[in-house]
């Protein structure tokens, strides 16, 4: 059910039904010569919306804001200020629990996000809300047998506009990829302009592997591959789903959590 495509008493219904709504987040950035700035979203919310066919659940429009600072050197990238980030995912939240939805989780098609996910989960228990959040990659965290299934079809190479990505693209955004204009040499691989600090992170470590922001063989990309991709993706977030809706343990810590919280704050 895609939020944008009910109606309000369809909305409202579901809301009291399923409590749970998903909300696909990515950011607006170069892929390439190739591909389109929405990949990451447009990804993301296709395999949302193929994983509430099996697990009945609310789909939110996909969310283009959030942490791409990294991409900013290239035309197309769309990037508010740090704080303003957070505020509007905040407001965000609120907005659908006000709606009547009690769990909420971010369906992230974009690396770059979770970092900044996972400060907003924990900067989340500052307040006592009466919805409860989650996080999840679409790609990460998958058994080694889902891995082997997607494998079937592409490796992923680097990870971004790379075969992978760009099939993901082409399945949930037909046409929208222009393979001709793929003009380097393939495989693009890591420039590592930055290895001499080893572990030590840097804002500039992507640019410094990737300044073009491309990666791997996405000449290799298919359409077909892209349609299994989300297909499998699909099914594994809809046991992601399934297991929030089943979920008890998370909002009695929640409220247990903000119980000690008051009486702390009561001394």
């Amino acid at each position: 059910m895609q939020w944008e495509l009910l109606t309000s008493k369809e909305l409202e219904d579901m809301a009291k039904k399923e409590k749970i709504c998903l909300i696909p987040i990515g950011i607006l950035e170069r892929h390439g010569d190739h591909g389109p700035l929405g990949t990451d979203v447009l990804a993301a919310h296709k395999i949302a919306v193929e994983a509430a066919k099996i697990e009945p659940c609310v789909v939110f429009p996909g969310y283009w804001f959030g942490q791409g600072h990294e991409a900013t050197h290239s035309p197309g990238a769309i990037v508010f200020d740090s704080d303003l980030t957070i505020t509007i995912l905040r407001n965000l939240c609120d907005e659908i629990g006000r709606n009547g939805f009690t769990k909420i989780m971010f369906v992230n098609g974009h690396g770059g996000n979770m970092p900044m996910l996972n400060y907003f989960l924990f900067s989340n228990m500052d307040r006592d809300v009466p919805y409860t959040l989650y996080a999840v990659s679409f790609d990460v965290g998958l058994s080694s047998d889902e891995l082997d299934e997607v494998y079937k079809y592409v490796i992923p190479d680097g990870g971004h506009a790379d075969a992978w990505e760009t099939s993901l693209a082409m399945s949930a955004a037909p046409g929208s990829v222009k393979l001709e204009n793929c003009k380097a040499p393939e495989p693009i691989e890591a420039l590592k302009r930055v290895k001499h600090l080893g572990r030590v992170k840097t804002p500039f470590s992507w640019y410094a592997s990737y300044p073009e922001h491309v990666t791997g063989s996405p000449s290799k990309a298919t359409k077909e591959k892209g349609d299994k991709l989300i297909e499998l993706y699909a099914k594994r977030l809809a046991k992601d789903i399934l297991a929030l809706k089943e979920d008890t343990v998370v909002p009695s810590f929640q409220k247990e959590f903000f119980e000690r919280a008051d009486k702390y704050e009561n001394k």
